[in-house]
């Protein structure tokens, strides 16, 4: 018996490295290409070709001025910047306010239709979004929301709506009842309980549907290529695919693609950073119930 205890102590001892060392690993992998792109950003085309994997020493800072000053694209990034904040940020505005009202709406109410509207919904997600690409693209031609930001927001809060309002209403089944008979009996309406107790208490909810929606939101290539034909009115995904040189250049640009991408995804770094405590609270609100 005395010898087991060392054996054991030991396959434990054993079983902390493994599990150590495979986290250490998941955290280069996904920390590295990361690294990698910002490391690059810094370093001039030869250095680039030459020495992919080196440190930038010293830093080349040049590639983020000619992005900001838009050498290549004739256009400075900060308008690409401004228009996906404004996209980014009403699209969530709207996505939020829609699918918790609608999410509340078929937690707790009982009306006609009630359940054909909730297989609606998961019959939305089995739809391909991209099959509808021509008929959105000849609608918003007829609607006037072509190199309309206000049509990008409206299609993208669209497109987000069965999903995040099906994972509301998973939340608002769960959602203790007895505070929202407490506050009826206090003399709030329907209405006043949603907004004055269920919204101020499911802040975790909603952080996590933000999350989970912000970054398709500000990455989405597909539509915004289609239905954004103007230079102003382009998002910085945009701003990216559209990054090449000019044509017959005798000068390679792979340094200031590689600034336009750090750009591009600094901002959900630091949103991530920032909002982190927000986040962790957000991602385990369900789990605590």
């Amino acid at each position: 018996m005395a010898s087991a205890r060392p054996s054991s102590a030991g396959f434990r001892l054993t079983g902390r490295l493994v599990v150590t060392g495979l986290l250490l690993l998941w955290v280069v992998v996904q920390v590295y290409p990361i690294v990698f792109l910002f490391f690059t950003s810094l370093k001039s085309d030869p250095q680039i070709l030459s020495t992919p994997f080196a440190f930038p020493f010293p830093p080349q800072f040049g590639n983020y001025e000619a992005v900001m000053d838009g050498n290549r694209t004739n256009q400075s990034i900060g308008i690409y910047f401004i228009n996906s904040v404004i996209v980014t940020g009403g699209t969530l505005v709207l996505l939020l306010g829609v699918s918790s009202l609608a999410g509340y709406a078929l937690a707790r109410g009982r009306f006609p239709g009630s359940a054909a509207t909730q297989q609606l919904f998961l019959l939305a997600l089995a739809v391909p979004v991209h099959v509808l690409l021509v008929p959105i693209y000849f609608f918003f031609g007829e609607m006037g929301l072509r190199n309309n930001l206000v049509g990008l927001i409206l299609l993208y809060a669209t497109l987000g709506l069965p999903f995040t309002t099906i994972l509301m209403r998973s939340y608002f089944v769960s959602f203790p009842r007895e505070l929202e008979e407490a506050a009826r009996i206090d003399g709030c309406s329907r209405f006043g309980v949603f907004w004055r107790v269920v919204l101020p208490v499911s802040r975790g909810a909603m952080a996590s549907m933000a999350i989970i929606n912000i970054g398709w939101v500000w990455s989405e290539l597909f539509f915004g290529l289609v239905l954004l034909d103007k230079v102003t009115a382009r998002t910085l995904p945009l701003a990216v695919a559209a990054y090449k040189p000019s044509s017959m250049a005798t000068q390679t640009s792979v340094g200031e693609l590689f600034a336009i991408m750090s750009l591009t995804v600094l901002p959900l770094i630091v949103f991530y950073f920032v909002f982190q405590k927000q986040i962790r609270k957000g991602m385990t609100a369900g789990a605590v119930k």
